[in-house]
C-alpha cells in the first residue's frame, strides 16, 4: 500500500491477507487493485501485474507513479518469487523493467525526493544489498553495511534529507537497529528505540517531521505501540493505539 500525492489516494495492490489484523488462507493470492479517498474504499477493475503478497509498492514524486516491485506468490505450493518492475499512472498498470534486483520479497522501499531515486533495501536471503531506481533503469549501490535484512521497514525523512531504516530479520534473529542512508553510505546511528522486530510500518508526518513507526512481531509476541523518530531519538507515544497486527501494508 501507498500514497498517491498527486491523485490524493492511498493505493493498495494484492495481498495475501483476506482478514484485516489476521492472516487467513496464506495460499490465496491476489491481484486486485483498490484505492481509499478518505471516506471509502473503491475496486479498480483494470488488468494488473500478477496476483502477490510481500511486494514494495512507493509513490515516485517526480514522476507520478507508484512503482511496485518483487513479491511471491505459492502455485500447487511451490513458491515463486517476483524480480519485476511495474508502474501505476492512476489509470493502467505498465510493466517497465525485468532487469534490475534479484526475484524476492521481504524487500522494503522508499521514495528520496530529494535524489529523486526509488531507495530498495534487502529481502529474502536476507539481503544486503541496496538498489536505486531512476524511472528507467536500477542501480546497484554498494556501501558498506552490517548485515542483509528481511522484513525491515523504511521510509524517506523529508526533513533531515535520509533514509531511515529500522529492524527486521538478520537471517538468525529479529534486531533493532536504526541506519541512514544518504546516497551514498549506510551510517548506523546509536539509538535506543522500539524492542527487536519485523514486519512494521513507518511513514514521514511531513506536518510535525517525524517518521512514525507502529507495529510488528518478534516471532513471539505481536506489537502494538508506535513510535517517532525526531532526528535523534525514538519516542514513544502513549494513547489509545490500534489492535495488535503484523504485516502492515503488504
Amino acid at each position: 500500500m501507498a500514497y498517491d500525492g498527486d491523485r490524493r489516494r492511498l493505493v493498495l495492490f494484492g495481498g495475501n491477507r483476506v482478514l484485516f489484523g489476521t492472516e487467513n488462507d496464506k495460499d490465496t493470492f491476489l491481484d486486485d487493485l483498490w484505492e481509499w479517498d478518505g471516506a471509502r474504499w473503491h475496486g479498480i477493475k483494470t488488468a494488473t501485474p500478477p496476483a502477490r503478497a510481500e511486494a514494495c509498492m512507493v509513490y515516485d514524486s517526480a514522476r507520478r507513479r507508484l512503482v511496485l516491485f518483487g513479491g511471491y506468490n505459492n502455485v500447487a505450493g511451490q513458491r515463486t518469487r517476483f524480480g519485476d518492475t511495474w508502474e501505476w499512472d492512476g489509470k493502467t498498470w505498465k510493466q517497465v523493467s525485468t532487469s534490475g534486483p534479484s526475484p524476492r520479497n521481504g524487500a522494503t522501499m522508499t521514495y528520496d525526493s530529494i535524489r529523486r531515486r526509488v531507495v530498495l533495501f534487502g529481502g529474502n536471503g536476507p539481503s544486503g544489498e541496496t538498489w536505486t531506481w531512476d524511472g528507467e533503469s536500477w542501480r546497484e549501490v554498494k556501501p558498506v553495511v552490517a548485515q542483509g535484512r528481511f522484513n525491515s521497514v523504511m521510509a524517506y525523512d523529508e526533513a533531515r534529507q535520509y533514509v531511515l531504516r529500522f529492524g527486521g530479520w538478520n537471517g538468525r534473529t529479529r534486531v533493532g537497529d536504526t541506519w541512514v542512508f544518504d546516497g551514498i553510505i549506510w551510517k548506523q546511528i546509536d539509538a535506543a528505540g522500539p524492542e527487536a522486530r519485523n514486519h512494521s510500518a513507518m511513514v514521514y508526518d511531513a506536518k510535525r517531521r517525524r517518521l512514525v513507526l507502529f507495529g510488528g512481531h518478534d516471532g513471539e509476541r505481536v506489537f502494538g505501540d508506535t513510535w517517532e523518530w525526531d532526528g535523534s531519538k525514538w519516542l514513544r507515544l502513549a494513547f489509545h493505539e490500534p489492535r495488535l497486527r503484523v504485516d502492515n501494508g503488504h
